[in-house]
């Protein structure tokens, strides 16, 4: 399907390689990458009352789907991940920020849905799963990151929130501005009172997480502020007893 392009623009003094000023000896700078959208099979369905119900829940604001659904991502910065451990002692500026992964699992994931990282990393992927009640499988390979994903873990409810928050603020702003310039807005959000321009956007939730617990190595499970909604986040390291753990199924069950 069409690619995005992240750019991804530095203001490093020695961004500019080559002659300086001097012709013909410089280099275009490289401050952009691709990411690539792929889908297999066909579009996907939504059968049972539960999906529907899941699928108006997980949508986004008229206002974000402007920007995220461009073919340019602009004004998100590469993330320096300062890597405390010494066999990781190496400052890696080529990380994609928590925003990007957010803006991809809300575009193309409901809630409930599972997340595959397959290069974890920092964790980065599964911090955003997190903040979307979506569930995540990260997969790691080298032992050096998983202090640096405990961290990121143990400060997820109050930075999933505060980004929430956040979300939530700059939609009140819009509707503000909005409404200034071209008068009352018709649809209201179901769950918060507040305005919204389509009808698509007036069963949005937007959950706070209560809680996180750790019942096993690198196994997580999330809380959230209403009812009974909890996801369960995985993060396994690949090793060769991985295929020899029993196998744990999640559903959409568990969300109802």
């Amino acid at each position: 399907m069409p690619e995005i392009i992240w750019r991804k623009q530095t203001n490093a003094p020695n961004k500019f390689m080559g002659s300086g000023m001097l012709p013909p000896g410089a280099y275009v700078t490289l401050e952009h990458e691709y990411i690539l959208i792929l889908r297999k099979g066909n579009k996907r369905n939504f059968n049972t009352q539960t999906e529907k119900k899941l699928r108006q829940e997980s949508a986004y604001f008229w206002e974000e789907r402007n920007i995220w659904f461009s073919d340019v991502w602009v004004g998100l910065k590469g993330t320096k991940q300062n890597l405390k451990t010494a066999e990781a002692n190496r400052n890696r500026s080529a990380a994609f920020p928590f925003e990007l992964a957010y803006r991809l699992i809300q575009m193309f994931s409901i809630r409930g849905d599972v997340v595959l990282d397959p290069y974890l990393g920092t964790g980065t992927t599964t911090a955003a799963a997190m903040a979307s009640e979506r569930n995540s499988v990260g997969v790691e390979k080298d032992e050096s990151f998983k202090s640096v994903i405990l961290d990121k873990i143990s400060t997820i409810v109050d930075d999933s929130n505060e980004y929430i928050l956040n979300r939530i603020a700059n939609h009140l702003q819009f509707v503000e501005i909005r409404e200034d310039s071209k008068g009352p807005m018709k649809y209201e959000n179901n769950n918060y009172g507040f305005k919204v321009m389509t009808k698509q956007e007036q069963n949005i939730i937007l959950n706070y997480l209560t809680s996180i617990t750790q019942s096993e190595d690198m196994f997580f499970e999330v809380c959230y502020s209403v009812g009974n909604d909890c996801q369960l986040n995985k993060m396994e390291k690949e090793d060769k007893d991985l295929a020899k753990k029993p196998s744990k199924t999640i559903t959409l069950d568990t969300f109802t």
